[in-house]
């Protein structure tokens, strides 16, 4: 039976035809009942025929009306206010051609003028309440159907204003939403208590919030506003404990024809579970030393790179070179960079960093005055199978690039680093402190500033563990977590570009900047919050393995050695790492590096590593070991309890340092 009645509500619309028949209906009805109206005022004199006639005349007015409005032309499942003024219209149009066929009946009827402009007056009201009523009623019952006949999950809007409203509209026609909105919510006194679109505001107190989500257990609460990081912090942590899902509407930009459709809404950003406090950057200093120079950025269709290039666009640039060997990256990168109004030019590079000749003509030819170097391998297992490939983009690149920015008179030169250079013990770490060292060797012996700044991991960024999860979440899973002690450094995209840009402005050449990455962050509980967030209970829904450690992986990370002290800046997030003799016998380490990488020469690239960076330790694989997968099984309180059950993988790896 529900089967038939949802087949019935969401068939095609009825023909405008129909409409106009049960209008005309109305409207018949309307003379009658007005008819009679009148005959209790006051006796008249109408026969039956008197009576046939009338409605013969009011079909015609009728008609006429409907068809100059086109009162039948609307859907009246979705009728709204608008639909109401077109009653309106039609109403004042068939009160005056009554008014123009009135003095037919006046002979008939014995009566004077102002009872039957009153008469008419009765009728015009009586049609018009009939015809809206028709139209709310229809509304009313599509609604109930589309709502009653199908099990709701209630949900929650945050924010009672313009877009709150047109995020529950959205959700109640939406054919195929499950949801029912309960309640909205708003941080402002004046709205609370007060309903909206039959809808209850209530306030943003966190009790409050939850006392709602148990009384009508809430499953999902939607953003329609921007909160305050710490009001958003709060949120998602309440909505973590209580498995709800948090989702927010897209900017009104990306509403499709200016209509926000069910299906635009994205899950809560990651930012919000790490609780980062906002970083305050020196925008006025930045735009002064940064605005009519010409700017290089490498890795530019890169996650880091990409976003150095939006950020340097709010600033008045003399010329922006974006530099990549992506040519479908660049491409992405130039479209949405050309959508700007940018009032400089914006060139692209289709290089390598490792074609020495080519980059050398590129400086010559741009002639930059500020070179950000974002291009490098980052995939740490991959690349500890290919010792020579990341030993040429992540060493020779970087020293084409700098001999290069000191050919050409370059101010400053910025090298992007990460904290993999700390202490390493895989390859691409190795290389990032051996591009470091060499960078930090030249900024004695030029004009140019060579500035390296050294960051953790980025949240969201290319091959990250972010996108991962959040695949695995959308394949129901498993997340697969190397080991449930290890930990990492996050950072946002937007946080870490605007650090390193704040860094090339105060860097006086020489220097590493470390950037404050907060505090490190349990990969474990990074994914137990992703599955929360998304709704699901963490070995319930969807569950964690540990995959043992991969190829050069360290169980946690760090941003500076023992023998680096750090120094504050005037920025409270950058802090500076005391620079670190360099061996004199560096140069031609790194020549003989080189020659090793260009022959493919693996064994020599190794044992070269561990003299160019002592502290380098590498990791053994030992394959076929079984790793013992301990499932984790949550409580109410979230705690983490490990079963007695255990399972095994057939093949994983364990690494350790030797």
């Amino acid at each position: 039976m529900k089967s038939f009645l949802t087949d019935r509500a969401f068939k095609n619309v009825t023909s405008r035809w129909v409409i106009f028949f049960i209008e005309q209906i109305l409207s018949a009805l309307a003379v009658i009942f007005t008819i009679l109206m009148v005959f209790r005022i006051r006796v008249l004199h109408l026969t039956l025929n008197d009576i046939i006639v009338m409605l013969a005349v009011n079909a015609v007015i009728s008609s006429a009306s409907m068809l100059i409005n086109k009162t039948h032309h609307g859907l009246i499942r979705y009728s709204e206010l608008r639909d109401i003024y077109t009653v309106l219209r039609f109403s004042a149009l068939h009160f005056i051609l009554w008014m123009a066929v009135l003095p037919l009946f006046t002979s008939r009827l014995g009566v004077g003028i102002a009872f039957e402009v009153a008469t008419l007056m009765i009728n015009t009201i009586v049609i018009t309440l009939l015809m809206a009523s028709f139209r709310l009623l229809v509304k009313e019952v599509y609604q109930r159907a589309v709502r009653g006949l199908v099990q709701k999950d209630n949900v929650l809007i945050y924010g009672a204003g313009d877009i709150g409203l047109a995020t529950k509209k959205a959700i109640e026609f939406d054919k195929k939403s499950n949801c029912r909105v309960v309640a909205f919510i708003d941080d402002s006194p004046e709205k609370v208590g007060k309903v909206l679109n039959g809808k209850r505001i209530i306030s943003s107190d966190m009790k409050t919030v939850e006392a709602y989500l148990l009384r009508y257990k809430v499953k999902e609460i939607i953003l329609s506003v921007d909160l305050d990081p710490s009001q958003k912090t709060l949120l998602s942590q309440l909505c973590i404990r209580r498995c709800i899902h948090v989702t927010e509407i897209p900017p009104l930009s990306q509403w499709i024809k200016g209509i926000f459709n069910r299906r635009q809404l994205k899950e809560l950003s990651i930012e919000s579970l790490l609780g980062r406090e906002k970083i305050e950057l020196l925008a006025e200093k930045s735009r002064m030393d940064l605005e009519g120079k010409v700017m290089l950025v490498t890795g530019a269709a890169g996650s880091i790179g990409s976003d150095i290039c939006r950020q340097l666009c709010r600033y008045k640039l003399g010329k922006l070179v974006l530099l990549d060997q992506s040519e479908t990256g660049l491409h992405e990168i130039l479209l949405e960079l050309g959508k700007l109004d940018l009032e400089f030019e914006l060139c692209i590079e289709l290089a390598s960093i490792r074609e020495k000749k080519r980059i050398d003509n590129i400086f010559r030819k741009h002639k930059p005055h500020f070179v950000f170097h974002a291009a490098a391998y980052k995939h740490v297992p991959i690349l500890e199978d290919y010792p020579s490939e990341v030993a040429l983009t992540n060493v020779f690149g970087t020293r084409n690039l700098a001999d290069a920015a000191q050919v050409n008179q370059v101010e400053k030169f910025v090298m992007i680093s990460t904290d993999k250079a700390v202490n390493p013990t895989n390859l691409m770490g190795a290389c990032k402190r051996i591009g470091e060292i060499y960078v930090q060797s030249l900024s004695s012996t030029c004009q140019t500033q060579f500035i390296t700044t050294r960051f953790g991991n980025v949240l969201g960024s290319n091959g990250s563990v972010v996108p991962l999860f959040k695949q695995q979440i959308a394949q129901g899973g498993p997340l697969t977590v190397t080991h449930p002690q290890i930990t990492r450094y996050f950072m946002t995209i937007p946080e870490a570009s605007s650090l390193v840009l704040e860094a090339a402005v105060i860097g006086k050449g020489g220097e590493i900047f470390v950037f404050d990455m907060g505090k490190p962050v349990k990969i474990l509980e990074l994914a137990r919050k992703m599955i929360q967030l998304a709704g699901f209970r963490p070995d319930h829904d969807i569950a964690i393995e540990f995959s043992g450690l991969r190829p050069g992986e360290k169980m946690y990370e760090e941003l500076f050695k023992s023998s680096e002290n750090l120094l504050p800046t005037h920025h409270p997030k950058i802090m500076k790492a005391q620079r670190s003799d360099i061996d004199p016998q560096f140069a031609d380490m790194l020549e003989r590096f080189i020659d090793a990488a260009k022959e493919c020469d693996d064994k020599t690239i190794r044992t070269l590593i561990r003299l160019i960076v002592p502290e380098y330790r590498q990791h053994k694989s030992f394959e076929h070991t079984n790793v013992k997968m301990i499932p984790i099984v949550f409580d109410e309180k979230n705690d983490m309890k490990a079963t007695a059950a255990e399972t095994h993988v057939k093949r994983s790896t364990r690494h350790e340092v030797s």
